[in-house]
């Protein structure tokens, strides 16, 4: 199985691909989609779609986790920037048909470093540990993409996991992405 990871932000999306070949997780690429702080944000959120549909496009994935909202913005306006850029994410997800799944930064921490607090240089240390990696990610983005992409990894092994995604395909009535 084949997935990538995206921490979405307006000035930098973090995206990472990995590839699940039994137990072991190997790393195929990572990156960052970077936009111009001047420029308007139609351009930025284009210029992100524009780099993430040529990663999708060459990676070929078949399943997208996503950095969901943080629980506690400081800014109103920062968590409705970050939703844009979450949205922008998701769409071109859903051109390529990739199913995409939604993980709390703390969960990600949480199961790839063993605490849902840790900093960033944990997260870059711990993602390469994971990933056999002879030094840390030195990219902060690429690092929190690569610890979500772990992650969905990590909750796609799990049998609380299936029997959770099986009770809500049950119960619930709508259907959605992920």
């Amino acid at each position: 199985m084949r997935i990538i990871g995206v921490d979405p932000g307006l000035a930098s999306t973090g995206y990472a691909v990995i590839d699940e070949i039994g137990r072991c997780r190997v790393p195929v690429e990572g990156g960052v989609c970077r936009t111009k702080r001047n420029d308007p944000i139609e351009r930025r959120l284009m210029s992100i779609y524009l780099d993430l549909r040529d990663v999708l496009g060459e990676f070929r994935p078949d399943a997208m986790a996503v950095e969901d909202l943080h629980a506690r913005y400081r800014n109103l306006k920062t968590a409705i920037v970050m939703g844009h850029a979450r949205g922008v994410v998701c769409l071109t997800a859903g051109e390529f048909g990739i199913p995409v799944f939604h993980y709390q930064p703390t969960r990600a921490k949480n199961l790839v470093t063993g605490s849902g607090r840790a900093g960033k240089e944990q997260v870059q240390q711990a993602v390469a540990v994971h990933l056999g990696l002879q030094t840390p990610v030195p990219d902060e983005h690429v690092a929190d993409a690569f610890a979500i992409a772990l992650c969905h990894a990590m909750m796609a092994d799990s049998p609380v996991s299936e029997s959770a995604n099986s009770a809500n395909e049950e119960t619930s009535p709508i259907t959605t992405m992920g």
